[in-house]
């Protein structure tokens, strides 16, 4: 099978496995619930019982013969539509990209679903990506360096970052760096004390080395820092990175430790095949042999569970942006938890699905690219 049959057979399975997630979703948020619990989103005390009823009605929950809000509560015969025409209906309303509106006090209430999520999932893509990077380029060198001085002190090092990696909660980490950058080192500006770092907000313009006045940008992305480099503002740009470091080193500590160990498991491996001491055998450069040959095998494992890492980084997202006040959609995703804004919930639960699942779509494509021997 050719490549691109491949990935046209996984785009097609892709279809069945959202509508398969979209049914899991809607089941849980609103047909497993008892008819007054899965409206209680769309109504309030204030509400009379005729007003009540109407918006069940209108939402598709009740049906248009339903005589009253008690007989719709108490499950009444032909007064409940059942589970399966519900779906079909919030379906449609799906395809038509009617999502309902946001209930989040605060955040979002009477705003449209879909524009709340767009509004917002730039500044996760940003901190999300920003979070890969930083993993990918300390993880490879301190892997490659790992596995070339085994059981010696840079080894020993990286093995102390992969434990603490693993067993330190991320709000844990994210409260210390806070401790550290916020309270405890402080620089002296405009004749008063200020933290080093800034810990909430997108744009840092309260700390020892922003700019207090950065200016503005125009919006093309809705990510501050992109935006900023395209808009030729370098202090906004400074200032949006500077915003930047506390979350994202929280966020990528944890996966960074996990893929210093597996790049280092499997340069340990690659270093030891026939093909690395031919290439010794020759004379070759001791850089050569690194790089040229054991890294380009041993990056395929890692290549492999990359997938599983951005995974791992939009699920600590929700965490890293409580701590820190940014306010995209992990942020927007706890609050509308609290207040059981289901539509919101939904969408963050169906998107990230289909983010994990081209991700691992992509991660399986460019392994065989870098793996002629691979054949799908």
């Amino acid at each position: 099978m050719k490549l691109y049959e491949y990935a046209l057979r996984r785009i097609i399975l892709l279809i069945f496995v959202l509508f398969a997630v979209s049914i899991i979703v809607f089941y849980l948020t609103r047909a497993a619930l008892p008819p007054a619990t899965a409206m209680a989103p769309f109504i309030n005390p204030r509400m009379n019982d005729i007003t009540k009823l109407a918006q069940a009605k209108s939402v598709g929950v009740a049906t248009p013969s339903c005589p009253s809000w008690g007989d719709f509560t108490s499950g009444a015969s032909g007064c409940v539509i059942p589970s399966y025409a519900q779906y079909f209906t919030w379906l449609r309303d799906v395809f038509e990209g009617d999502w309902g509106y946001s209930l989040i006090p605060g955040v979002g209430a009477g705003t449209s679903t879909w524009t709340l999520f767009i509004s917002r999932f730039p500044l996760t893509v940003e901190l999300a990506l920003a979070a890969g990077i930083l993993t990918i380029v300390f993880a490879i060198p301190l892997g490659i360096v790992s596995a070339t001085h085994s059981n010696k002190a840079p080894d020993h090092a990286s093995r102390i970052l992969a434990i603490s990696g693993y067993s330190m909660p991320i709000f844990w980490l994210g409260y210390l760096l806070q401790i550290v950058f916020v309270i405890y080192i402080r620089v002296n500006y405009g004749g008063y004390s200020i933290g080093l770092l800034q810990s909430n907000g997108v744009v840092a313009t309260q700390c020892g080395i922003c700019f207090p006045e950065p200016g503005s940008i125009d919006t093309y992305t809705g990510m501050p820092l992109l935006d900023a480099l395209l808009s030729a503002n370098g202090r906004y740009a400074w200032d949006a990175f500077v915003a930047l470091l506390l979350p994202t080193i929280t966020l990528a500590y944890g996966t960074l430790a996990a893929l210093t160990r597996v790049i280092r498991s499997s340069m340990m491996e690659a270093l030891r095949q026939d093909y690395v001491l031919m290439a010794r055998s020759k004379g070759l450069r001791e850089r050569t042999v690194i790089y040229r040959h054991a890294f380009r095998n041993a990056m395929l494992p890692a290549i492999t569970i990359s997938g599983l890492i951005f995974a791992t980084l939009l699920g600590g997202v929700v965490i890293t942006e409580t701590i820190y006040s940014w306010p995209g959609i992990g942020q927007a995703a706890l609050q509308a938890s609290l207040y059981f804004d289901v539509s919101f919930l939904e969408l963050y639960t169906l998107v990230t699905a289909l983010i994990i699942v081209l991700a691992n779509l992509g991660v399986d494509i460019l392994y065989a690219v870098l793996d002629p021997r691979i054949k799908y």
